[in-house]
């Protein structure tokens, strides 16, 4: 009863921070699964993927969903589906050594969160009134090819492909984060499930190392605390200026990171 408490109260909290900028707030879970909640192996990442898709739905129903373009919206879910099991297949395999595991989310969240916080200390904050029309548009073929290696980092990481996503979308290609926050979000919620269905598969064909399926209790725990926590950074995102969004979404890619480098020099 205490882990499921103690998930419940986890899963508000990051999809609380997660949801304004357009993150399901799973980086965060990852050192709580094993550090906390007793989950191990790649079922670390099953399991955040059962809280990433009960809280993104809700998330993605508030957000600003209609100011991401329809035809960006639909290279977003169509592509996740091969990223997304191409990630649950490396995390059975290549990384399901815990080493390798954690220099891959070093290697993929640090740097962007650093740069991140960097632009978030350089720009003139600015309230986020609009929808961002003035930014160019993105090149199809570009965001096939972002959603489809961000998909599988994030299918193998269990974090969704959402949080890989925003921030390349937010500090690389220069969206402003009320578009790239459906977009993420959409993302997240293609590459969750997607990402279930294999881990489960695998797990009853004994493909990889085992366990892989989620630890469904705490995966529903974290997801019904992840609603709750949805509604509350929903309406946080419509009050916020882009500034200290873009810093939420750094500091949270860079203290996950940090998590990680600790581990990995301990």
């Amino acid at each position: 009863m205490a882990e499921v408490l103690l998930a419940l109260v986890a899963g508000f909290v990051v999809a609380a921070l997660g949801t304004p900028v357009g993150v399901s707030g799973a980086v965060f879970l990852l050192p709580l699964q094993a550090g906390l909640l007793g989950v191990s192996g790649p079922a670390i990442s099953a399991t955040n993927l059962v809280f990433n898709a009960m809280s993104t739905p809700l998330a993605l129903a508030r957000s600003a969903a209609a100011r991401a373009r329809t035809a960006d919206l639909a290279i977003v879910t169509a592509a996740c589906v091969p990223a997304a099991a191409l990630g649950a297949f490396l995390r059975v395999t290549l990384f399901a050594d815990p080493a390798r595991f954690r220099l891959l989310v070093l290697a993929v969240l640090a740097p962007l969160g650093v740069q991140l916080l960097v632009r978030a200390a350089r720009r003139t904050p600015r309230r986020v009134t609009g929808a961002g029309d003035d930014a160019p548009p993105l090149n199809p073929f570009t965001l096939t090819a972002l959603v489809l290696a961000t998909g599988a980092v994030g299918g193998t990481i269990g974090i969704g492909g959402g949080s890989v996503l925003a921030p390349i979308l937010v500090a690389v290609l220069r969206q402003p984060v009320r578009r790239s926050a459906p977009l993420a979000l959409t993302s997240t919620l293609s590459t969750s499930l997607t990402g279930l269905i294999a881990y489960t598969l695998f797990d009853t064909l004994a493909v990889g190392t085992p366990p892989a399926s989620p630890v469904w209790h705490i995966g529903i725990a974290t997801g019904l605390g992840g609603i709750a926590g949805a509604l509350l950074g929903a309406r946080t995102a419509e009050r916020a200026g882009e500034r200290a969004l873009v810093l939420i979404l750094g500091t949270s890619a860079t203290a996950t990171a940090a998590m990680y480098l600790v581990q990995v020099a301990g």
